[in-house]
């Protein structure tokens, strides 16, 4: 049926531009032919001339709740653990396609609803689209609901004709059937491949035979074989290649439809079946330069700067090498046209993984000497762990004094909102600023500042009632602002709860306190809080108005310590839920460790580093709901 479709389709295009390749008699008995095997099957696709395309326009793209849960897929690079999690059950390997998940609903026969998978609950309403789509049957004989999860994409082989616009298949599928005019869309060349059949032939529980009954009813299906999970992964990847699918991966499936179900399902993913993510591509390129970007403690972390390579459909030319030890062990002595290799890590954050390192060159890419922000000298400093960092040691750098002063009006600081670093830049390069201090003076340039380009009489006046406002905060806040090397929030919160106030605290550092007495404390952070200068911090103080912090309402979690990991169900975030756990006197922490009491995790079966963790050392793993019945209410 889709090849006559085709068929008939480019002769009706070509004798509308007066160069048929096809008698009127042929084309007719084409025709005749098409009809009558939409008759016979029930099947019936939007591009068949037997059809008039309704090219429909909408204003926006609705909101729509899933009728079932759009999860997404356990993932693993381990050849290992799939063999594990699949270990004596029949199962089917699939093609992971690299697309926009979408799905189906039919009512009666007829497509009634296309959604993409959204958030998992809720999606956006692309019918329209779905309409115009050649590979979704408008029509099937099946008149029972019938729900159909697929991946939108456009095949590599349709992609060429698009690729000087667009960077890859996954985003010109994703963003070509969420246009708001389906005859674009339907100019994209998009396809609907089936790979579940959600709801429907209920009595089938063979999920291979699920899609050959999604076969006939005309879809196309997901590429599968049952085969050694080695080999699989194989061969899959070489036919999906060689068939011009886009994927990423390969999905290991419970062939038993009602066993699959029984597993259950985390927030995340079901567990009927596995994905084999393929390892992180690698792509080769030349580095150009290493710059040197400033922290607000006078470290400057070196920058890889290479030819610019398409990654995933973003153009990167830059990767943080982090310190001079990864610098030298991944690049040598750099130089101007080493070769250099780079993966996106995690999919997210390019990272060279390897170089060319040749010995004789011309063009070496030294330390550099000066600061590139303030100009004086930079020197190496080397840790107690042999960390060595380029460091520069002028108490007064510019570059320092951005990024300090970014850290302090920060979300981890003073969280005074609407300050850009852009801003910050401009207020030090007009002389206004010179220390964080200085900030407090800023109303006194409040008119010539209102004249300046890029800025008003209501962004400037923003700017100073977030200053202003920022100044009623807390001590935890205070403390984790002022930027005291390793003390981040969770640790400034402990100094507040013991000292209580800003004078505790500093006769505490005045007289040698051992903080490393205090939870999670060691020897490194209590010199790290004795050596730091409080000089600047003592003057900021007086012009904060430090309210007093919440303290327990009850001792019920006295002396626990909590770790908390996956996704939450009942607590919009971490934080609310770590605000119920410090109300009740307990201790949230980063980690599991012998001293952990207890673990909230929603998935008690889970694989995560935290969960082997805590069962080896026999800490208890509990749901929120748990832990709500058992400790707190």
């Amino acid at each position: 049926m889709q090849d006559l479709i085709k068929r008939l389709n480019e002769a009706t295009k070509a004798y509308d531009e007066g160069n048929p390749i096809m008698s009127d008699a042929e084309w007719d008995r084409l025709y005749f032919e098409l009809k009558v095997l939409e008759e016979k099957t029930g099947i019936i696709y939007p591009d068949s001339p037997t059809q008039t395309i309704n090219y429909e326009v909408v204003n926006k793209l609705s909101k729509v709740k899933h009728s079932h849960k759009m999860l997404s897929l356990e993932k693993t690079k381990n050849v290992d653990e799939v063999e594990a999690f699949l270990g004596n059950n029949d199962y089917v390997v699939m093609a992971k396609l690299d697309g926009l998940t979408c799905s189906l609903t039919y009512e009666n026969g007829e497509l009634v609803l296309a959604e993409t998978r959204g958030n998992g609950v809720v999606g956006e309403d692309v019918t329209h689209n779905a309409k115009v789509i050649s590979s979704i049957p408008q029509k099937i004989s099946y008149k029972e609901t019938l729900i159909v999860d697929g991946e939108i994409i456009c095949f590599e082989s349709d992609f060429v004709d698009f690729s000087q616009d667009y960077k890859n298949p996954r985003n010109f599928a994703a963003g070509s059937i969420r246009l708001l005019d389906a005859k674009e869309c339907a100019g994209r060349k998009l396809s609907f491949i089936a790979w579940d059949m959600i709801k429907g032939y209920d009595e089938e529980d063979l999920f291979t035979n699920r899609l050959n009954l999604l076969q006939n009813l005309g879809f196309q299906t997901v590429p599968w074989i049952k085969e050694n999970p080695i080999y699989a992964i194989a061969d899959m990847k070489d036919y999906c290649q060689h068939n011009n699918y886009p994927i990423d991966g390969v999905v290991f499936k419970f062939e038993s439809v009602k066993f699959g179900k029984s597993l259950g399902e985390t927030s995340h993913h079901f567990k009927n079946a596995i994905a084999y993510k393929f390892a992180d591509d690698e792509y080769e390129t030349v580095l150009r330069d290493i710059e040197w970007s400033m922290g607000r403690t006078g470290i400057l972390t070196p920058v890889a700067i290479f030819d610019p390579v398409d990654m995933d459909g973003s153009l990167v030319s830059r990767a943080n090498l982090h310190n001079i030890n990864i610098l030298t062990d991944i690049l040598g002595e750099p130089y101007v046209g080493q070769k250099i290799w780079i993966i996106k890590s995690n999919m997210i954050i390019p990272q060279v993984i390897r170089s060319e390192i040749v010995k004789e060159h011309n063009s070496t890419i030294p330390f550099i000497a000066k600061c590139p922000c303030c100009g004086e000298p930079t020197s190496i400093i080397e840790s107690d762990s042999g960390t060595k960092e380029l460091y520069c040691s002028n108490p007064l750098c510019s570059g320092k004094l951005i990024n300090r002063l970014d850290h302090y009006l920060g979300k981890k600081g003073l969280d005074a909102k609407g300050i850009s670093e852009a801003t910050l830049e401009k207020l030090i390069e007009w002389g206004w600023v010179s220390n964080i201090e200085d900030i407090y003076s800023l109303y006194l340039f409040k008119d010539e500042w209102k004249k300046k380009p890029g800025f008003g009489e209501k962004s400037v006046n923003n700017i100073l009632e977030s200053i202003n406002n920022s100044k009623t905060t807390t001590l935890t806040k205070f403390i984790t602002a002022i930027g005291i090397p390793l003390i981040g929030n969770a640790m400034a919160k402990t100094l507040s709860n013991y000292f209580k106030t800003w004078e505790a605290f500093r006769e505490a550092v005045k007289t040698g306190f051992d903080f490393s007495k205090l939870d999670d404390f060691g020897l490194i952070t209590s010199e790290a809080i004795l050596n730091f200068d409080y000089t600047e911090a003592d003057k900021l103080y007086l012009y904060l108005n430090l309210e007093i912090e919440d303290v327990p309402v009850s001792n019920k979690l006295e002396g626990k310590k909590i770790a908390i990991t996956g996704t939450l169900h009942n607590f919009k975030n971490r934080s609310e839920l770590q605000a119920v756990i410090e109300q009740a006197g307990g201790k949230v922490v980063s980690s599991v460790t012998k001293n952990t009491s207890i673990l909230i995790n929603n998935d008690t079966a889970s694989a995560s580093s935290k969960n082997i963790t805590a069962k080896k050392l026999n800490i208890p793993i509990i749901t929120e709901e748990q832990f709500m019945t058992d400790y707190i209410d």
